[in-house]
């Protein structure tokens, strides 16, 4: 990686309700600067110039890039826009924080991988999830042993009806529904906690049942609404589940959905290990212990810390003045990208998907 620098310059790729997230951690941030923000939307980027003092303003992201004084930027656009706009800022010299998902495909992530050793420019994702203190807790746990060799991990993140609009119905356009867009979260952080095994083979199953739900249904929330939320037809799927299997003997299950009539909707995540176990949801954290030939359950007092999107960011500027080595990788992002195609692959043969290198 290139030279280490006093004070960052980011330029902000993307206006819309995420860039917020990134905005707000770069204000608290002395030796941070935002330099330049663009969007299509000249209205909302404007917008956010005025609110956070920013200097430049762009419509076309390579006149950003162009820029000779911006060390790195944040991309913040939609899915369908990741893998070019990767490559064409590591290509322009600047070190990337890219949100998830990395790509539409794993192709892509791979190429943008090679892209940013060549380069010799940092490539981080927005695996936010690993800088929250329940979670970065949960690694020191794990870490320090106390729930030995993990052999199995299951997750779930459902919701019975999103009524999010615009392009994250558009298969073409996100790769995916609540599985790619959203328990890319999930799967990340229990990989992350299992140290990323190689994949073996995965097995994925999709419905596209009701998926005309959340446009007649009255009595839900909303959940998280998009700048860009027009009612277009769906496309994603309504449910998808995937069984994979890692060398070593491990294996994972998840299931996600963005419309499903569940009695239990929610995120909870279980790790199974050779000396202990972890429950995880809404409600906190679950430890299983064996101690003098007996079980022992607990319930986890997690103190509280910095918000995970502030931690996140202070983390690429870290890693950026060359102060500390990258927790979200850029082969984190080729792996999970891996596998997520590999789940909507099976899903449409009806094959099981057998991962040889």
């Amino acid at each position: 990686m290139e030279g280490e620098f006093d004070m960052v310059r980011i330029g902000i790729i993307g206006a819309g309700n995420i860039a917020l997230r990134h905005l707000e951690a770069c204000r608290i941030m002395d030796d941070v600067s935002v330099a330049a923000i663009c969007d299509l939307n000249q209205t909302l980027a404007q917008s956010r110039a005025t609110e956070y003092g920013i200097a430049h303003i762009f419509s076309d992201h390579r006149e950003l890039l162009a820029d000779p004084q911006i060390d790195a930027v944040s991309i913040v656009t939609p899915t369908f826009t990741h893998g070019s706009l990767v490559a064409e800022a590591l290509r322009a010299g600047k070190h990337v924080l890219c949100e998830k998902p990395p790509a539409l495909t794993y192709e892509e992530a791979l190429a943008n991988e090679q892209l940013a050793k060549e380069q010799g420019k940092l490539l981080m994702y927005g695996f936010v999830c690993r800088f929250h203190p329940m979670y970065a807790w949960l690694k020191d746990y794990i870490d320090a042993g106390k729930v030995g060799e993990i052999y199995y991990a299951e997750a779930y993140r459902m919701q019975r009806c999103s009524q999010i609009g615009g392009w994250f119905r558009d298969k073409e356009k996100c790769g995916g529904g609540q599985m790619m867009d959203a328990a890319i979260h999930q799967l990340d952080i229990l990989l992350y906690y299992m140290g990323y095994p190689k994949v073996k083979s995965v097995r994925g199953y999709a419905s596209y049942v009701n998926k005309d739900l959340p446009d007649r249904i009255q009595n839900v929330s909303g959940g998280y609404v998009s700048v860009d939320n027009q009612r277009i037809p769906r496309t994603v799927e309504s449910f998808a589940s995937a069984y994979i299997t890692f060398e070593g003997g491990k294996n994972l299950f998840i299931k996600a959905a963005q419309v499903a009539n569940t009695l239990n909707p929610g995120t909870q995540m279980e790790l199974l290990g050779d000396r202990g176990g972890i429950c995880f949801n809404s409600d906190g954290i679950r430890l299983l212990t064996v101690e003098d030939n007996q079980f022992v359950e607990t319930k986890a007092d997690i103190p509280d810390g910095p918000n995970h999107f502030t931690q996140e960011i202070r983390h690429f500027v870290d890693c950026c003045q060359g102060k500390a080595v990258c927790l979200a990788p850029a082969h984190h992002g080729t792996e999970i990208m891996r596998i997520l195609n590999s789940i909507y692959k099976s899903a449409e043969t009806g094959n099981e998907i057998v991962i040889s290198e």
